[in-house]
């Protein structure tokens, strides 16, 4: 090759070398073109280390002076929010989250210090007019024909350009769900992104795979609740209807109005524009023994007049001193053997009086009433209890089943034919001693002639069904142990005071009949208003065991409703059921020395509830302060977790990412991970308001804000 031919080539070389530099130059400037077009341009990848794209890997950029110190709460002060490059080969956008700042001082790191100071390390501000190094993960990419984001996983150009992208770009390349539940604005650890102006809401479909809500006291768990549940029925037009098991008479408020303005303003006008308190609720309230009877003996009401008069209590006790209203008429209405009080004014009130009647259950359907009974004695009880039915047509009262046991237990049925002379009339006279307490009279020094007084229009009195039990036991002859387990079942329902009521009637026993959950959830589907099942008015001072009665038989009907409703091929709403104090009801087997049986059936029946509500249309919703005291199946069987501000101790048992563990604990109030399937990312921060409708603590005096 002679010289010519050799600079020629080189000539080649050089002109196809400038010609990459223009077309390098032009992408960088269209690149730069298009950063405008989706945020603010705050930077550039680094020119002056790798830029490596492999699997969790980092990619550093610069921020100059001047951008850095233009705004105090920008995202790029901020680890964990979000920033966008856009990489000039495809214009693509890709999704960063910054994971640390790097600040220097430049003039002390190479020795300087202000020409006439007589200070060592004195102040220098010019020392700090230096460039920013941001480090972030590469999270999500996309196209401009792309519809989603794909995991980021393309190489990236150095000096490529970084923006503060506008939050319709953040909330596409994040993949946000724009259809679901509002549960606040888009948020870091430490505070909101883009002001707030990014809803976060979670798609109807993650309900059905159940939701579990952790929060130490006072982190804004209750305020997250109600506000979901505000904004579900103010936003979406066609939602599940919410069951609500209340502990503390919080969700009783949702009908009444804040007469604060919810903060922050950014989230309220953003995320839950015109949301405001509901049309009504359906309070569906456990009426207990006691209650009754003090009307009967002391007013010598009608059960119809006694319902109203207990409806007005209600009103009067749990509203009056929220609202300053005293006077409020109820209709009463019956509708598919359901009892309820509706008065409209000054809002929709649907008051569902509830007990449990036992008459109509068998004993399998019994079970989630006798948590922990053994084997054994449900085997004897479910045997009594049909045949029994086989013979009258009805289960017995469960007052009968108790008396017949009482004389076992005490002993004097063995006693019978003995030295001391005792008769089986005068044992099952002491049978009757032991139920009387528990049956509805005129007074409570009178006893009723139970000898005679038919159940309804059955053919036996509550005296018939004690015998008839007291021989099946001594035929059965089941050992004292057996006696004992059943017992003990037996009387914890006889103390809730609220299963088989029964009121005297034209020389009869009428026995109340329990409300029909699918009557109460088409009232509140037609009504388009929540049901609250309010298990502290009333049922305060009855005792723990009485309010998971309650809970279990409502969970066990409402899925049973529904399964039964799948196989007719019925159509019927979808529920949401949110258990606030979830701890108290479905306990960690590991925290409780005695009943552990009884937990093991309570884990049996939720893990039953859970897998059919997925396919029936049910969706659990469980709020805790103690998730340590909470049954390792809801921790399994709930696919989004929310968590706020909630101590390390209590958390162990959860899988979180480990880059946000250490920020939990010290979270702002109202500020929550989201832990879902329902998100690209498995997670995101996002913040709430203070409660958008009324939320006050009548016992305390308080309200909350």
């Amino acid at each position: 090759m002679d010289k010519k031919e050799s600079v020629g080539l080189n000539e080649e070389i050089l002109n196809n070398a400038e010609d990459q530099v223009k077309k390098l130059e032009n992408l960088l400037s269209l690149s730069y073109e298009e950063a405008k077009k989706n945020g603010r341009l705050i930077g550039r990848i680094s020119r002056y280390g790798e830029v490596k794209v492999e699997e969790n890997s980092e990619i550093e950029f610069i921020i100059d002076p001047s951008t850095y110190y233009s705004e105090s709460d920008a995202p790029f002060h901020r680890i964990g929010d979000y920033l966008v490059a856009i990489d000039p080969k495809d214009m693509r956008l890709v999704l960063i989250r910054i994971k640390s700042i790097i600040r220097k001082d430049e003039l002390a790191a190479i020795g300087l210090e202000p020409p006439i100071s007589q200070i060592v390390n004195s102040i220098e501000p010019r020392g700090l007019i230096t460039n920013t190094i941001v480090k972030g993960e590469l999270v999500l990419e996309i196209n401009k024909n792309d519809k989603t984001p794909r995991p980021a996983t393309k190489s990236i150009e150095p000096q490529s350009p970084v923006i503060d992208p506008n939050p319709e770009v953040l909330s596409k390349l994040l993949d946000l769900p724009q259809e679901g539940i509002t549960i606040g604005a888009l948020s870091t650890a430490s505070g909101l992104v883009k002001n707030g102006q990014i809803p976060v809401k979670l798609p109807l479909n993650a309900i059905y795979h159940h939701i579990l809500i952790l929060g130490t006291t006072g982190s804004g768990k209750t305020t997250l609740l109600k506000n979901m549940i505000a904004s579900m029925y103010n936003q979406l037009e066609r939602h599940p209807i919410s069951v609500i098991i209340d502990s503390n008479q919080d969700f009783v408020q949702l009908p009444i109005s804040n007469n604060v303005k919810p903060i922050p303003e950014e989230i309220l006008n953003s995320c839950y524009k015109n949301v405001k308190e509901l049309d009504g609720i359906v309070a569906v309230v456990p009426i207990s023994f006691e209650l009754i009877q003090q009307k009967f003996e002391k007013e010598r009401k009608g059960i119809n007049e006694a319902l109203i008069d207990i409806a007005r209590k209600y009103f009067y006790e749990t509203f009056s001193p929220l609202i300053q209203i005293n006077k409020v008429e109820f209709n009463l209405i019956v509708r598919n053997k359901t009892i309820f009080l509706k008065t409209d004014y000054p809002f929709k009130l649907i008051f569902v009086p509830y007990i449990i009647n036992t008459l109509e259950t068998s004993t399998d359907n019994l079970s989630p009433l006798l948590p922990g009974i053994t084997l054994l004695a449900k085997d004897l009880l479910k045997k009594m209890r049909e045949n029994f039915k086989k013979k009258h047509g009805i289960y017995p009262p469960i007052q009968a089943v108790y008396g017949a046991l009482s004389v076992f237990i005490d002993k004097s049925i063995y006693k019978v034919n003995k030295d001391n002379g005792l008769s089986f009339d005068d044992v099952l006279e002491q049978a009757i001693d032991y139920i009387n307490p528990y049956i509805i009279s005129p007074n409570q020094d009178f006893n009723l002639d139970l000898h005679n007084m038919k159940i309804d229009n059955y053919d036996f009195s509550l005296f018939d069904a004690v015998e008839e039990f007291i021989y099946s036991l001594q035929r059965a002859r089941p050992h004292d142990e057996t006696i004992k387990a059943l017992y003990r079942r037996i009387s914890s329902l006889i103390e809730s005071q609220v299963i088989d009521i029964l009121l005297p009637q034209h020389n009869k026993l009428i026995p109340l009949n329990e409300p029909e959950w699918e009557t109460i959830i088409n009232i509140a589907n037609e009504e388009n208003i929540p049901v609250i099942l309010d298990l502290k008015w009333n049922l305060d001072l009855v005792g723990l065991d009485a309010l998971r009665l309650v809970t279990y038989r409502t969970l066990d009907k409402l899925i049973s409703w529904k399964h039964r409703s799948w196989a007719q091929r019925n159509e019927t709403p979808n529920i949401m059921v949110v258990i606030d104090e979830a701890h108290q009801f479905f306990q960690n087997e590991s925290k409780v020395k005695e009943d552990v049986d009884a937990i093991r059936h309570v884990s049996a029946m939720i893990s039953k509830i859970a897998r059919l509500g997925r396919a029936r249309g049910v969706g659990l919703v469980f709020s805790t302060h103690s998730p340590a005291d909470l049954n390792d199946i809801i921790l399994q069987l709930t696919n989004t977790k929310i968590i706020l501000r909630t101590d390390k101790s209590q958390i162990e048992r959860i899988s979180i990412p480990k880059e946000v563990n250490e920020y939990l604990s010290r979270l702002q109030d109202r500020t929550m991970l989201i832990e879902s399937y329902a998100f690209r990312l498995g997670y995101l921060f996002a913040q709430t308001t203070t409660p958008l409708t009324a939320h006050y603590d009548i016992s305390a005096n308080i309200t909350y804000y």
